[in-house]
Order: structure tokens, then C-alpha cells, then sequence
């Protein structure tokens, strides 16, 4: 990760493990080291990510933002954005309930967070990609599949193609402060 430093004093060494697998095309440099750059669509998508969180928090918004790099929310805004550049988007066949016009439409763009209706519950997921009537989602909740008669799991970090009629607010996965056995309307 490159971050500008004031002098050689302050220069150290940020190595954020992430579970974001490379399918790196130089396997003998792969073994050793592995170079990962950020376009502007990333860094877009880190800085409303972060703004988010920042909101969430009720701090002021500034003109500069600091970060500190050792704070889990930020390393989780961070895995969302390499799941984001890196991973690649399964299907969401066989994964989700049929929730067009059953619930209302959630309008939402790029580091928007939304929830889908799978077949295991309310999920939170954040939109990383758009193109017409198809989104990339990075799950924020593991998600339990049948596969084939097989027990499955998308995990944390995930990439999932949905289409856009099937993203919801955000709000219907909050499980806190309400019971599991309550209807969400």
C-alpha cells in the first residue's frame, strides 16, 4: 500500500492481510510479492466508503480526510475495495428469493449499501459496479447455498451479480433491536 510520508521517519511498512484471492498472470513473482494498484473507481469507492463511515459516526466532513490504516473499519473498507478490483462476481442463480414488486425499489449507486432477500435471510451487501440492469455486489454477511443437493457458502467479501430490481434498502437486514420471527414491511 502506498502512503505519502512527510520524512524517512515516518515511512513504515502497512501490509493489510486481506482474504481477496489474485489470479496473478507471473506466478515465480506472485510467490514473493504481489504489486496491487488502485484506479480512480477504486479510490472513488474507498472515499465514499469511508465518508459513509464517517457519517455513521457523526464526525464532520473536512476538505482532507485522515485515516488511520490500523482502524478494523477502515481495513474492512479496504477488503470491500480489493473484493471490488479483484475478485470475480458469482452468479445469483439459485441464491435469492424473487423480491420484484414485492418490496419497493431502492435507488442506489456505486458505495451504496443495500440488502438482498437470499434464500437464507436479509443479507447486507454494498454495490460496487453497475452497468444498465446488472450490479456487483461485495457481500458484507456469508451466505448459505444448495447447490445441487450440496451445502455451499458464499463468504464475507464475495463478489454477487444481481439485478437491480433485486437490491432492497438497507435497513431490512438489520437484525438488531428487532426479533428474528419479526415480519419486516
Amino acid at each position: 500500500m502506498v502512503v505519502p510520508y512527510e520524512s524517512d521517519d515516518d515511512r513504515r511498512d502497512l501490509t493489510i492481510e486481506t482474504s481477496v484471492v489474485s489470479f496473478a498472470s507471473d506466478s515465480s513473482r506472485a510467490e514473493t510479492e504481489e504489486m496491487l494498484e488502485w484506479n480512480q473507481d477504486d479510490i472513488s469507492l474507498f472515499l465514499k466508503l469511508v465518508a459513509h463511515e464517517q457519517n455513521e459516526h457523526r464526525l464532520a466532513m473536512l476538505d482532507s480526510v485522515r485515516i488511520d490504516l490500523t482502524d478494523p473499519a477502515i481495513i474492512d473498507i479496504i477488503h470491500v475495495v480489493a473484493a471490488a478490483g479483484f475478485g470475480m462476481a458469482y452468479s445469483s442463480q439459485g441464491v435469492l428469493k424473487p423480491s420484484s414488486g414485492v418490496y419497493p425499489a431502492h435507488p442506489c449507486d456505486i458505495g451504496s449499501f443495500a440488502s438482498l432477500n437470499t434464500l437464507d435471510g436479509f443479507k447486507r451487501c454494498v454495490v460496487v459496479d453497475i452497468d444498465n440492469e446488472e450490479v456487483v455486489c461485495v457481500l458484507l454477511d456469508e451466505i448459505d447455498v444448495e447447490s445441487e443437493g450440496e451445502d455451499e457458502r458464499l463468504s464475507r467479501h464475495d463478489l454477487l451479480l444481481v439485478k437491480r430490481a433485486d437490491l432492497l434498502h438497507p435497513d431490512f437486514a438489520i437484525t438488531t433491536g428487532r426479533p428474528a420471527s419479526a415480519t419486516v414491511h
